[in-house]
């Protein structure tokens, strides 16, 4: 197996380790396997965004978590950002399981049953076309904002979790604010794409040992 090439200083990446940057699946498997569990997940950064709105001392969730919510954000970003700039193909052939009939959202699916009669739970964010291939995704993520943008997005959000100020009251993130959220649980839901298509072949392969 060959070994990791990359050093943090060719990057400008805050969290990702050397071997991550190089095996991109050996760290959304671990993550995944070890870190967290999406829905889990997904609850906890929406807590953490909804206290950085607070316009009050209000606290939601769990406050000495905010700053792994944080790393953990960012490290999703840059794998996102490492497989956008990629030549990988993570499209999602037509007769895999994930794969989506349609481009309209998991409620579509709920409602017709003839069309998806069990539909992964974990990605109802995401559209058909963003499941079916993650870059679609990845190009309108960092559309939106770029990667570093992004990092100074987390930022506030963990400054304004940890003190009496709203970041709604920040004239560049506030008027966003509902698209970031948005914009982050996509993120997490397209990363777990990439782990059930791609990464778990990987772990079982080379790292069996992530799921002792």
């Amino acid at each position: 197996m060959k070994t990791a090439t990359t050093t943090l200083a060719e990057t400008n990446f805050r969290q990702l380790t050397s071997y991550e940057i190089d095996f991109p699946m050996y760290c959304i498997g671990k993550f995944w396997i070890l870190d967290a569990y999406i829905e889990d997940f997904r609850i906890e950064v929406y807590n953490w965004i909804k206290t950085a709105c607070s316009l009050s001392n209000d606290q939601f969730g769990d406050p000495d978590e905010f700053e792994l919510l944080h790393h953990q954000c960012i490290k999703l970003l840059e794998i996102a950002h490492i497989l956008y700039t990629s030549e990988e193909n993570l499209s999602i052939e037509t007769d895999h399981p994930a794969h989506r009939p349609d481009k309209n959202c998991f409620g579509y699916h709920l409602e017709d049953e003839q069309v998806l009669s069990c539909p992964n739970l974990y990605l109802r964010t995401l559209v058909g076309t963003e499941i079916n291939d993650v870059k679609i995704f990845f190009e309108e993520l960092f559309e939106f904002r770029s990667l570093t943008e992004w990092y100074d997005i987390l930022d506030q959000l963990l400054i304004s979790s940890r003190e009496e100020s709203s970041i709604v009251k920040n004239e560049e993130i506030g008027p966003v604010i509902l698209e970031i959220n948005e914009y982050l649980e996509k993120l997490m839901e397209s990363i777990y794409v990439v782990y059930e298509t791609k990464a778990m072949a990987y772990i079982n392969q080379y790292h069996p040992e992530l799921f002792d």
